[in-house]
């Protein structure tokens, strides 16, 4: 009895830190930038996706959030849903994408947005323009959760 407890509460300790290294912010591993209009609904959903499932694999990239016009405040929407699919969420505000984020990134993807110039001209930068706006939650979760699984299917193979 007592080692099934032991494991179910080792098990939730190792789910709590994949989630805590989901939304890991400003860690200073972050090669791949997630970038929405405003920093605060999908490039935060694709931040947890990406970091959760990057670490399940036993990657070693990680990812964070930025925004083209970033917001004061995350999305309320974003932060129920990410909370009832199991996340921690995140604590760090909106901020927007610098040049040292540029220059530290191998990727950068813009999702739904237009890119400053100097992350746009990096050659560094994709768009995902088929996450939608207007369908809630689970729509922007399910479309970036195939874009993250696709880049982490590349990631593996080099």
């Amino acid at each position: 009895m007592m080692t099934r407890v032991i494991r179910s509460v080792m098990s939730l300790l190792v789910f709590a830190a994949l989630a805590g290294v989901a939304l890991a912010q400003g860690a200073g591993d972050e090669k791949i930038v997630f970038v929405c209009e405003h920093g605060a609904a999908k490039s935060v959903i694709a931040t947890a996706y990406f970091n959760k499932l990057a670490a399940e694999r036993g990657l070693p990239d990680r990812a964070t959030y930025r925004g083209a016009n970033p917001q004061a405040e995350l999305s309320v929407s974003a932060l129920k849903g990410l909370r009832e699919d199991g996340f921690a969420v995140p604590s760090a505000r909106p901020s927007a994408i610098t040049s040292g984020d540029v220059t530290k990134a191998t990727h950068i993807f813009a999702i739904g947005c237009s890119l400053p110039a100097h992350a746009a001209s990096s050659g560094k930068a994709e768009s995902w323009d088929d996450v939608p706006d207007d369908q809630g939650y689970a729509a922007q979760r399910d479309a970036i959760r195939k874009h993250v699984e696709r880049l982490l299917d590349q990631l593996q193979k080099r």
